[in-house]
């Protein structure tokens, strides 16, 4: 596989970038990927994983490879497999989604071959004819995976080359023991959570029967105590007939409360009324003769209203003549002055003064015999008055006898209505003390010994409401004795079960101690024994030690892999020595310097991924023919001095094992002069990157 050209836009750092630009295609061999921290050198490599592969293999979502500020991402790559050209469009927002393409040059001409993601997968694993998971190992040394080998303990170590190799029957193996084992722990826990020990539920029957029997022995004293209640109950009047007697009585009080005081206002009334007694004859005759006296006496009244009214005109007339006199005897006497000019007011005739005089004198003597007879009508009108005043109180005393008679009539009505009441309750309550065998309220009260009818309804309320409860009572520990009775059948069932779920435990735990040690001893020993010895040591070793000769300029010279043997503490594994030219001896990583160590570790991850593709760990495991036959290289050479990276940059200049090398560093290399380089930058808030041939 050999990578063309990348297009990239809003992918993390990156707005916008096309690597090489124009018609340049990427060069075979070393390509170094330069710049500062944090200007997006790695994001270059996740930009050609996620295009390939999607999001898995970067480990992030796809929201989280959106560049800041934008609203999607996009990434175009071409590359070419055993000859073949292809081209892969991912783009991803968050509203549409993944949308994915895959092209195949025909004819200078893309033909799309694939375009959605389960078809694409498909597509892209068989033209790489490797999976996922063992192209990514093949095609990425990620950041600190060099210095993870370089420190690697020997079962670490083991570990991770059966992860890198991705040994499928064996990880099948182990996954589907480790399941199974799972599978019987979550057994062995369901079936321990409902276990419980026969001992322990045949406790609980007992604890059963302990509660029946006291249970057993409340219904019995209920069941005395209904009875003593309904004897008691028996002989005494039920609820409504003590209701009724009560509500009786109180009746009868009400009503003769209501009797006297009517009778009261009834004899009231006859005293007004003048009566001795209500019967009807005496009330009409009373009223018969009391509208005689009232029409003869409002006869007086209107008489002397007349009379009154005779004398009041006649007043009136002699004061109307005494008015006019005395105009008259003002003028003459005010006309004595001028006896020339004196004139008679009557005839207007001229009078002489002694005319006037006589004329004066004639009508001050009519004068005074007016006032005489004005004081003797004046007399008889203040008689009337009082005749008048006589006669308003007789009427109103005829008035007032007239409403008594009538308030006589109706009290009269309405005692004998309240009499008639009381007789039917006296009635009503005979029949139901007769019924009780009691003569009256008093002998009911005495034969059952009670103060009065309320408390005597409190009695038998209190005792109906006893029964009522021992009888509820009594119903719900029925109730409980027979969930009891359940209870033990269920328990005497569960006991039957618990012993089969402990023995099926017992078993269950046997079978899991066996499979722990087919996956441990077995599977794991059959890796380390045939695996890695038989297989892939010597194959590894073959691919590695070139590396490690020119990364180390030929001071270490071999490596080896080791099985060591499985611990209580650890599994088996891998213990890499190395052989020193120098002091011609091997020797453990852990006597080695740690840029010794990275060097030799970054010698053996490159040995890997070129045997990637073509290993075939097993006999019976398909021979491939490599197609991921480039490779990126992720930091890996922070734990080298400057001559170890130089040594490192010139090797991997005249690899022919890879078609490409993308090797990422921030540390200056001697030697890498000529050597084309990709020049990552910040610009603001966004990366570049420029490839310089």
């Amino acid at each position: 596989m050999k990578l063309l050209k990348l297009e990239v836009k809003n992918f993390k750092p990156f707005r916008e970038l096309e690597l090489p630009q124009d018609d340049m295609e990427f060069p075979e061999g070393l390509i170094i990927v330069k710049g500062p921290n944090s200007t997006g050198k790695s994001s270059l490599f996740e930009s050609i994983l996620w295009c390939l592969w999607g999001a898995t293999s970067v480990g992030l979502n796809n929201d989280e490879l959106v560049s800041f500020s934008s609203t999607f991402c996009r990434v175009i790559l071409q590359f070419e497999v055993a000859g073949a050209r292809y081209k892969m469009d991912r783009t991803y927002n968050p509203a549409d989604g993944m949308a994915v393409v895959l092209f195949m040059k025909q004819d200078e001409a893309w033909k799309r071959i694939a375009d959605k993601s389960t078809s694409v997968s498909t597509k892209l694993d068989e033209i790489l004819g490797l999976e996922l998971k063992q192209a990514l190992n093949t095609l990425l040394v990620r950041q600190g995976e060099v210095a993870a080998i370089a420190n690697a303990t020997p079962t670490v170590l083991r570990k991770l080359l059966v992860d890198i190799y991705d040994i499928e029957i064996l990880n099948k193996m182990t996954n589907h023991l480790d399941y199974f084992e799972s599978n019987l722990d979550s057994k062995i826990y369901a079936l321990s959570e409902d276990y419980q020990s026969p001992e322990t539920i045949q406790e609980q029957v007992e604890l059963c029967r302990g509660r029946i029997t006291e249970y057993s022995e409340s219904i019995r004293s209920r069941t005395d105590e209904i009875d003593s209640a309904e004897k008691m109950l028996k002989d005494i009047p039920d609820l409504p007939d003590l209701k009724r007697i009560s509500e009786i009585t109180i009746k009868l009080a009400q009503e003769n409360r209501d009797l006297d005081r009517q009778d009261t206002e009834l004899q009231n009334y006859l005293s007004k009324a003048g009566l001795l007694g209500a019967d009807e004859a005496l009330v009409q005759a009373r009223l018969g003769s009391l509208k005689k006296v009232e029409e003869r006496t409002e006869a007086e009244k209107k008489e002397i209203e007349t009379q009154k009214q005779s004398i009041d005109q006649e007043i009136g007339q002699i004061s109307g003549i005494n008015g006019d006199l005395k105009e008259k005897v003002e003028t003459l006497t005010d006309s004595r002055s001028d006896a020339n000019d004196t004139i008679c007011p009557t005839c207007s005739k001229p009078l002489s003064p002694k005319e006037r005089d006589n004329l004066v004198t004639e009508y001050n003597e009519e004068m005074k015999s007016g006032f005489a007879k004005i004081s003797v009508l004046e007399k008889q009108r203040k008689q009337l008055l009082t005749e008048a005043k006589q006669i308003e109180v007789r009427l109103k005393e005829i008035e007032t006898s007239t409403d008594a008679t009538n308030n006589a009539k109706d009290t009269k009505k309405r005692v004998d209505s309240i009499r008639s009441e009381i007789s039917q309750s006296e009635d009503d309550l005979a029949k139901i003390l007769s019924s009780a065998g009691v003569s009256d309220i008093d002998a009911l009260l005495k034969k059952f010994k009670a103060p009065n009818v309320s408390d005597l309804q409190m009695q038998v309320a209190k005792f109906k409401s006893t029964i009522k409860e021992a009888k509820k009572s009594t119903s719900e520990i029925e109730s409980i004795i027979g969930r009891e009775e359940l209870q033990i059948s269920d328990l005497e069932g569960k006991e039957v079960l618990m012993k089969q779920i402990g023995a099926e435990i017992e078993d269950l735990k046997r079978t899991n101690e066996h499979a722990k040690y087919v996956r441990r001893k077995l599977v794991s020993g059959f890796v380390a024994d045939y695996v890695f010895q038989k297989r892939l040591i010597g194959i590894i070793r073959s691919a590695t030690n070139q590396y490690v000769r020119f990364f180390t300029n030929n001071q270490y010279t071999s490596i080896d892999l080791v099985p060591t043997k499985s611990t209580k503490r650890s599994g088996s594994g891998l213990l890499l020595k190395i052989w020193d030219e120098r002091d011609q001896a091997w020797k453990k990583t852990g006597q080695l310097s740690y840029g010794d160590r990275t060097a030799i570790s970054l010698g053996l991850r490159l040995g890997i991924s070129r045997t990637m593709s073509s290993i075939r760990p097993l006999r019976d495991s398909p021979a491939i023919t490599p197609r991921v036959r480039s490779v990126l290289l992720d930091e890996p050479l922070g734990g080298l001095d400057k001559m170890r990276r130089e040594a490192v940059v010139s090797n991997l200049v005249n690899d022919k094992n890879f078609e490409q090398i993308f090797l990422i560093t921030h540390t200056d290399v001697q030697g890498w002069e000529g050597v084309p380089s990709i020049e990552v930058a910040k610009e603001g808030s966004s990366s570049t990157a420029t490839l310089e041939m």
